[in-house]
């Protein structure tokens, strides 16, 4: 049975960028709910709450915002959440189940976004791009030696979907590639044009360590204080990944004693970033704000399909719920 629309409302949290609002879907959408878009985080729960009264469908870009028993007792009116890509490690499941609240979800990417960005990452740090910038417009011309990416060894941790999109790329600057991960075999990695190693032999060898493997309790700090002392003085570390993956602590304190020689950095513990965290006080970082995936082609691509799933949800249609027993049996 089709929905009520006449107060039907829609809350589109932090749409950082202004794109949700760019896409075909949302002038549908418009036309059949309450919408409201809101470009800045919820920074407290009385913003939450205020935000999202009355609200019976939430649409998340990934997990920028986290839905778990609190936020879930603020939105007593919720029913739907939409959620961009299949990630869902910032959702209470079993909570938004009980409570009847479906989740539905979007195709993922070919994650070649993030293959580039990977990339960008290392050339920056190599090349050492952002600090000849910065110093192009404090003096008349930096002289900035850089390094090659020919010739060295990239580490490549996760040979997945991501990981080996990158591997392939290195070869294209002749570099070596290794790689390590829980279920690599050597087979799987010859495809990729890079060796299968141990994680220790990937850390002494590497010039520049690529993380791309998945956050779990497997993974999770599985680059630490020992981890740092295995690699070679002045090497690079690049995350893309998530930032757990990596201890924070240990992480600062190879990059302010020189062990590390710099790092490019798209995840972290805590995001957004605070802005007094001392990873921003750093000269030997590249820092971006979990970009990887936001491009205005994904996001309008995500935004799209997650609109399309909303309104089929107001026409009584529920699709690509991955939790359907928290919909209303008919």
């Amino acid at each position: 049975m089709t929905l009520n629309t006449d107060r039907f409302g829609v809350a589109i949290l932090d749409d950082y960028e202004g794109v949700a609002d760019q896409v075909a879907a949302y002038r549908k959408l418009k036309q059949h709910a309450e919408v409201k878009v809101l470009r800045e985080r919820l920074a407290t729960d009385d913003d939450f709450r205020r935000a999202l009264e009355g609200v019976h469908a939430v649409l998340l870009m990934r997990e920028r915002t986290w839905f778990g028993e609190k936020q879930l007792s603020l939105v007593p009116s919720l029913k739907l959440i939409s959620q961009t890509g299949r990630t869902t490690v910032h959702l209470d499941m079993p909570g938004l189940t009980k409570r009847g609240v479906a989740v539905a979800v979007t195709p993922g990417d070919s994650g070649n976004s993030t293959v580039e960005l990977t990339v960008a990452l290392i050339l920056a740090l190599l090349r050492r791009i952002p600090e000849v910038d910065r110093r192009m417009r404090e003096e008349p011309w930096p002289a900035v030696a850089g390094q090659v990416f020919e010739g060295k060894t990239l580490g490549v941790i996760g040979l997945g979907r991501i990981g080996a999109k990158v591997a392939r790329i290195a070869q294209l600057f002749q570099a070596r590639v290794i790689a390590t991960g829980r279920t690599l075999t050597a087979e799987r990695a010859r495809e990729a044009g890079a060796e299968a190693v141990s994680l220790e032999k990937l850390l002494r060898e590497s010039d520049i360590v690529a993380i791309h493997c998945p956050l779990n309790a497997q993974t999770r700090g599985m680059i630490g204080e020992k981890e740092f002392a295995l690699m070679k003085p002045g090497a690079l570390l690049v995350n893309t990944a998530r930032g757990p993956i990596v201890s924070q602590s240990a992480l600062l304190d190879a990059l302010k004693t020189g062990r590390l020689g710099g790092a490019g950095l798209d995840v972290y513990d805590e995001e957004p970033l605070p802005m007094d965290h001392p990873l921003r006080r750093l000269n030997n970082t590249v820092l971006l704000s979990h970009r990887g995936y936001a491009t205005v082609e994904i996001l309008r691509e995500r935004y799209e399909a997650a609109m399309e799933n909303i309104l089929a949800f107001v026409d009584g249609k529920a699709v690509n719920v991955i939790n359907p027993e928290a919909l209303p049996h008919k």
